[in-house]
């Protein structure tokens, strides 16, 4: 006899389990605990198998008897019926999950540096995550994914197109694991893309003359009245420190020690996953405690007055400005390839080579070099004095430069 709502409803919990039949091999179990749950047992391929459909109320009679029928067919084509609650799941994830969710948990298996994760994630977050959060994963194509990765290398960014090209490739794979999308979309992306242009120049642009130098410092030092002043403060600071960008777009109050004059960076911050010591000149710190006013509230010393959410300068907004300082010859903005905020680095270890300071020392403060590798040739103290000394140097130099 079939089940009746009413039947369902009423059946209470005797002393060992039991089932109540609807026909076709669908039944409601009840357990000795009260716990009702709808079950269909079926064969297929010559085993017995059973399919659980759902606990009551949770399921309705009227919706164990739709899911049975569904589970049917399946067996009738030689499927197991469990695939019914894979297509479901996968059918819910796809809904609520978008891309960015994924790029989240592939990141986390990564394991990178800090300041390598943070740099990866602000490129995905300004040329993928706009587009690529709009719809379910499985609705882009290889079409889809060329022409969005083609915006950035159509700007002239074709190295970062090629390297978010092979973030994709892996992203999509794992989205492909879990059987999200029956083939990686952008498994050969990167094969689309125009290649990098071999002649163009391989480091940073940056400053190798003294008299370009000297102009661009005090070009920095008269910034245009619409200039926000964080960002005119952090171009002052980056040929002082020559840290990466990263590590000034992120420096925080709570790294600088004003009593030492001295900047310490967790290991965290560093591409090295080493802590840095960064001696501050004195023009340094003078423009720091200009700055404490008006973000020392804050946790980061670069955010700029129209931030939103108290987040810190982007890359962008300093090379921007960089390119906006005016060539004298054209009278001109320089535009790109005349100087980066990375480019400093390049900048001043050219220099302090060639005004004689210690490779070793410049290396060390560039963190490019393990102190263990010059431990032999000089003891802490020693070398914490000659890089103290070389930053005051350094600073002076700028100054003269400058004509100040």
């Amino acid at each position: 006899m079939a089940l009746t709502h009413t039947a369902v409803t009423n059946a209470k919990p005797k002393d060992k389990m039991y089932k109540l039949t609807d026909g076709g091999g669908l039944y409601l179990q009840i357990k000795p605990t009260g716990y009702k749950c709808f079950k269909y047992d079926y064969r297929l391929n010559g085993e017995r198998g059973t399919y659980t459909i759902g606990s009551y109320p949770e399921f309705s009679l009227k919706d164990a008897r739709e899911e049975h029928r569904k589970a049917r067919e399946m067996v009738a084509k030689g499927i197991a019926p469990i695939t019914i609650k894979e297509e479901r799941r996968v059918s819910q994830e796809k809904e609520t999950k978008r891309f960015s969710y994924y790029m989240t948990q592939w990141l986390k298996r990564k394991n990178l540096a800090k300041t390598t994760e943070d740099d990866l994630v602000q490129r995905i977050q300004k040329n993928l995550l706009p587009d690529l959060d709009k719809k379910p994963v499985d609705d882009y194509s290889t079409a889809d994914l060329l022409k969005i990765i083609m915006k950035v290398s159509q700007r002239g960014a074709k190295e970062t197109a090629r390297r978010l090209a092979g973030v994709l490739r892996q992203i999509y794979n794992d989205i492909l694991i879990l059987g999200l999308v029956e083939n990686n979309p952008a498994a050969n992306l990167a094969e689309l893309l125009p290649a990098p242009d071999k002649l163009a120049k391989k480091n940073f642009a940056h400053i190798t003359k003294p008299e370009e130098l000297s102009y661009l410092i005090k070009q920095i030092h008269q910034p245009s009245q619409r200039q926000d002043f964080v960002v005119t403060q952090a171009l002052k600071l980056m040929p002082l420190l020559f840290l990466r960008p990263h590590n000034i777009r992120f420096l925080k109050w709570e790294y600088i020690d004003f009593d030492n004059q001295m900047i310490d960076l967790p290991a965290s911050q560093l591409k090295t996953r080493k802590p840095l010591q960064v001696p501050l000149a004195s023009q340094a710190i003078k423009l720091l405690e200009e700055l404490k006013p008006v973000t020392g509230h804050l946790e980061y010393v670069f955010i700029a007055a129209r931030s939103i959410n108290n987040k810190p300068i982007s890359e962008s907004t300093t090379n921007s400005a960089l390119q906006r300082i005016i060539n004298p010859e054209t009278n001109k903005p320089y535009g790109s390839g005349f100087m980066t905020s990375h480019g400093f680095r390049h900048t001043a270890s050219t220099f302090l080579n060639e005004l004689g300071f210690d490779p070793d020392v410049i290396e060390l403060q560039l963190a490019h070099m393990n102190k263990d590798r010059i431990r032999a040739t000089y003891n802490k103290a020693q070398l914490m004095e000659k890089r103290k000394e070389m930053m005051q140097a350094w600073a002076d130099y700028l100054e003269q430069l400058r004509g100040t």
